[in-house]
């Protein structure tokens, strides 16, 4: 009975042990600094040791059924990863969040759940449909590798995020955090561990979907900020090691601030006790992790040429980003057929490329359905290259018109050759053409209250 009893405690517990909604973060606690989880957010939110296919965690979620979003992510990064960002249309669920009984203890694709159920004490993806929102990922998807970056795809890691803020400002934030680390790994030969968390702060004023735009609306809450907490252990020598964190305001201007540790903190604590109307105390990490003064000065000039803030020409123009790179599939294109798709398959020839209904060109391959472009000839890139005869300007899903250039990449685009013609179907200023202007990238302003914007051709002024 001894022996009997003994074994179904041994299989109890490695079932728990895949637990995906945990209550308490024991499972997948080495994603904190020093194991412990940041303090004082909500303790009533779902804890979530994210897994894939009952495999390994990939990083922890703190998820509020009330605003049906995630208060914050916590991951390490692998600099081993490449560093360009996935895209994907397989989204994932948490079943245990809508479900407590379900036996299913990882996530699951969204479209294999009954939205109905689950919609319950989650977001679900038609929720951001034609909100203005992205479906914005806390753990950013280009810090991991393989089945870890497939695992950021789940709606318990996204916020409803402003677009232009999502794709611009704090993807910029994202890549030079990236290359930061790295960088600083490298040098200290791996011997370092990095503990992040990204998370929101939800707003009080504005949720998704709106009104008038579905049978069930405002139902997910909008972030009012979005930030992140890093702290840097080196492993051999504490004099190496640091934190800092970044935090900006969920708005297209991209206001976004760098500081120390303990001011995140206080930063956080003022703004979840306007939220709760109630004195909130807010510590991401035990000990503010190394937290010093004359690093963070450090750190901050290297995010400031990493991120090439624009000296002397306003707070508009210094939060803009020096460049507008996408990471979608390189395209595989032959001269011989027009309407190749992004991922190099080609339309079916009963569904050829076009808008069929949506706002973007798309078409049916042998292998499902895949964005496209219609054949246009003569935009020029940002990047200075010419668009590609048959993947021309245009949205693509995005708010923003780009195309694919003949060298494989892809930016934004203009959609003349003319010396006054600027991305997002902008006019430069009649007395300040597109040039380089004493920048590394062409640029003009738009109007006479210096407002600017990314040009495509060099007018040699």
């Amino acid at each position: 009975m001894f022996v009997l009893g003994l074994f179904t405690c041994i299989v109890l517990s490695a079932f728990s042990a895949q637990a995906k909604v945990v209550l308490s973060f024991d499972e997948c606690k080495g994603f904190f600094y020093k194991d412990k989880e940041p303090e004082g957010l909500d303790q009533n939110a779902k804890k979530i040791c994210q897994m894939l296919d009952y495999d390994n965690y990939y990083y922890a979620s703190l998820y509020s059924v009330h605003h049906r979003i995630p208060l914050y992510s916590a991951y390490t990064f692998d600099p081993d990863c490449s560093n360009t960002a996935g895209r994907t249309e397989n989204w994932h669920i948490e079943p245990q969040i809508s479900q407590p009984e379900s036996r299913t203890d990882h996530m699951v694709n969204e479209r294999d759940s009954d939205k109905n159920i689950i919609k319950k004490y989650q977001a679900i993806s038609s929720d951001y449909s034609n909100s203005g929102y992205d479906r914005g990922l806390l753990n950013p998807n280009s810090f991991h590798c393989e089945e870890g970056r497939k695992a950021t795809f789940t709606l318990t890691n996204v916020a409803p995020i402003d677009a232009g803020f999502n794709r611009i400002h704090w993807k910029n934030w994202e890549n030079a955090l990236r290359s930061f680390l790295r960088s600083k790994l490298d040098s200290d030969g791996g011997s370092a561990a990095v503990y992040t968390v990204t998370g929101t702060v939800p707003g009080d004023d504005a949720q998704i979907p709106q009104r008038g735009t579905s049978e069930d609306p405002e139902r997910v809450t909008v972030p009012s900020h979005i930030w992140t907490a890093v702290c840097y252990k080196h492993q051999l020598n504490d004099s190496k090691s640091f934190s800092f964190g970044y935090i900006g305001k969920n708005q297209p201007e991209g206001d976004i601030s760098l500081m120390s540790i303990s001011d995140l903190d206080d930063q956080l604590s003022r703004l979840y006790s306007k939220l709760l109307k109630t004195p909130q105390l807010i510590r991401m990490f035990v000990d503010n992790c190394f937290d010093d003064s004359k690093k963070l000065n450090e750190i901050k000039g290297v995010f400031d040429k990493l991120i090439n803030l624009p000296a002397n020409q306003g707070d508009q123009m210094a939060t803009k980003v020096q460049s507008m790179s996408h990471t979608l599939k390189r395209v595989v294109r032959g001269s011989w057929y027009p309407y190749l798709t992004v991922s190099g398959s080609r339309c079916r020839s009963d569904h050829r490329c076009g808008k069929h209904g949506e706002n973007y060109y798309w078409c049916w391959t042998d292998y499902g359905w895949d964005y496209c472009s219609p054949p246009l000839v003569g935009s020029r890139a940002k990047n200075g290259q010419y668009c590609q005869s048959n993947y021309t300007c245009g949205t693509y899903g995005y708010g923003y018109k780009w195309c694919y250039t003949d060298d494989g990449s892809n930016d934004m685009c203009c959609t003349s050759d003319s010396c006054h013609s600027a991305v997002n179907d902008k006019t430069c200023w009649n007395y300040h053409p597109c040039g380089y202007h004493g920048y590394d990238y062409l640029w003009c302003y738009t109007d006479d209250k210096a407002n600017w914007e990314y040009c495509c051709k060099d007018c040699g002024q």
